[in-house]
């Protein structure tokens, strides 16, 4: 989270205690250096389905329909979104163990 005002509201901070699940707030003006999902998992995501996606596109000469789509995203979803990616997320960008610098 980025400490904005319309983010942080009681209903949601309730829900998420609890559901056993954990917020962080980032610095503000600072969560295009800290935020872990854009740093480590998006990005693989992304190539994971432009992949997949551009392989289709060759082998069929057809475009992406709802199927496809969820079966290349789900398949790519499980490449990028490793316990291995997940923790070298939070790793690269200094947040745990925590890197003050």
């Amino acid at each position: 989270m980025d400490g904005h005002g319309s983010h942080l509201t009681y209903e949601f901070c309730s829900y998420a205690l609890s559901h056993n699940i954990y917020l962080i707030c980032l610095p503000a003006h600072s969560t295009h250096l800290l935020q872990p999902l854009d740093v480590g998992l998006f990005g693989p995501l992304q190539h994971y389905y432009g992949k997949a996606a551009d392989n289709h596109l060759r082998e069929t000469r057809t475009g992406i329909t709802k199927g496809t789509f969820w079966s290349f995203f789900t398949e790519a979803r499980a490449k990028a979104f490793t316990k291995q990616t997940i923790q070298a997320s939070f790793h690269s960008t200094g947040i745990f163990p925590l890197n003050p610098d």
